[in-house]
């Protein structure tokens, strides 16, 4: 019976020291990796890579390996993930967030670099309709006509898209094109239809913690599963424009400080609704950045600044696109 033990807790360890920081990018044995059932309804999120969002200073991943190369499904296997697992099980700027989810069972993918970004695909085993949520933070290369149609009929047929974007003039691998421009080239020029969400990144750049939050106790983006959100900290990121009549769905959820809780400007973070599907914008990236990742950036624990309310706007907002709540 010792022997056995033995056996069983070499392989635990084994299992705990094979982490996302080795070098295997594509990871082929995770394909049996199965979510834990922490929760009854398991959601499957889809955190895009292929857009440049490790160019530069930025590393905005769930997992990437030694070489800076983000891989399709996480090491260690997501359902090694326990309670108590630290962030840092993963190598990515983003990776406490992903952690996050995993705690709560749900099944987490990359887009990796070289991936494709289609809908409706029955010969792309990442198609985007095999996902309730896409969540593409800073991306630093335009969307092609095709990509920009399969995202927006991904959202009309029923998916969440989660949209991060940075502050004006932050062009991380020097293309012409920003994450401000980036989405909205998607939002102003797609084949669906225009100003869908009723939202747009005004070109600006700024830093401030706000407080200036929606009061509404019913919104379970800002009043959800993990608890209520009462700020936001910028360091350095853009703002929101509402345009109601183009859809009236759409919600701002954080201002500026100062600001009218009615200001169809200055947003920083908002919802809308589009056909079937879900939206959420926030035009910092630095409130998602847990501050590790690749050694060679510089990051910042924006995660959990402003006492855990960063993780709580991101986690509730997350399941609210994926329809938990």
């Amino acid at each position: 019976m010792n022997h056995i033990k033995t056996l069983l807790s070499t392989f635990a360890l084994s299992i705990l020291i094979f982490s996302c920081t080795g070098d295997n990018e594509t990871s082929t044995t995770n394909t049996a990796a199965t979510p834990q059932l922490r929760t009854t309804t398991p959601k499957r999120f889809l955190f895009d890579a292929t857009k440049a969002q490790t160019a530069g200073n930025a590393d905005w991943v769930i997992c990437e390996n030694t070489s800076g190369t983000p891989i399709r499904f996480p090491n260690p296997l997501q359902n090694t993930v326990t309670a108590t697992t630290p962030e840092n099980y993963w190598r990515g700027g983003i990776s406490a967030w992903g952690i996050a989810l995993a705690k709560e069972g749900h099944s987490l993918e990359t887009l990796a670099p070289g991936a494709s970004i289609t809908y409706g695909s029955t010969t792309n085993a990442q198609d985007l309709s095999r996902y309730d949520v896409y969540v593409v933070d800073e991306p630093n290369i335009l969307f092609t006509a095709a990509q920009k149609t399969a995202i927006m009929n991904f959202v009309k047929n029923g998916g969440g898209l989660f949209m991060i974007a940075d502050h004006n003039v932050s062009d991380r691998n020097n293309d012409g094109k920003d994450s401000p421009a980036i989405w909205n080239d998607l939002m102003t020029n797609n084949t669906v239809q225009t100003n869908p969400f009723g939202l747009a990144v005004e070109l600006t750049n700024f830093s401030q913690t706000s407080s200036n939050v929606l009061t509404d106790p019913t919104n379970t983006i800002l009043n959800g599963s993990q608890g209520a959100v009462t700020q936001l900290k910028f360091s350095a990121g853009a703002s929101i424009k509402l345009t109601p009549t183009a859809n009236a769905s759409v919600k701002g959820l954080i201002w500026k400080t100062g600001l009218a809780k009615t200001s169809t400007t200055g947003v920083m973070c908002a919802s809308s609704t589009f056909f079937a599907g879900r939206v959420v914008l926030i035009t910092d990236s630095s409130p998602a950045d847990d501050g590790t990742g690749n050694p060679s950036d510089t990051l910042y624990p924006g995660w959990t600044e402003v006492s855990g309310n960063h993780s709580r706007l991101h986690l509730n907002a997350s399941y609210w696109l994926a329809r938990l709540q």
